[in-house]
């Protein structure tokens, strides 16, 4: 299980580098992104092992996006608990 302290503090993603880790067979990510002028997100994705993100399918990655915020990152690490990627092991 990913706890909140084991996703870094929230300033980290204020510089725009990309998170991840992996847990029990399944891999995640987390990284600040803009979706326009003023609106930023924090974006996750959950896929399978073994691959990384740049070299796992399109269609076995889920991603949703969160509040830009510590709110949005505890929710963000209840969402890598709680969700199992397709052909997960």
């Amino acid at each position: 299980m990913v706890e909140r302290e084991d996703v870094l503090s929230f300033n980290y993603y204020t510089y725009g580098e990309a998170f991840s880790g992996s847990d029990k067979g399944k891999r995640y990510r987390i990284i600040k992104e803009e979706r326009d002028e003023d609106k930023k997100v924090l974006s996750v994705c959950v896929w399978p092992e073994p691959f990384a993100f740049e070299h796992t399918d399109e269609d076995k990655k889920i991603f949703k996006d969160f509040s830009f915020d510590e709110e949005g990152l505890e929710e963000a690490v209840k969402f890598i608990n709680d969700t199992q990627p397709a052909n997960f092991l």
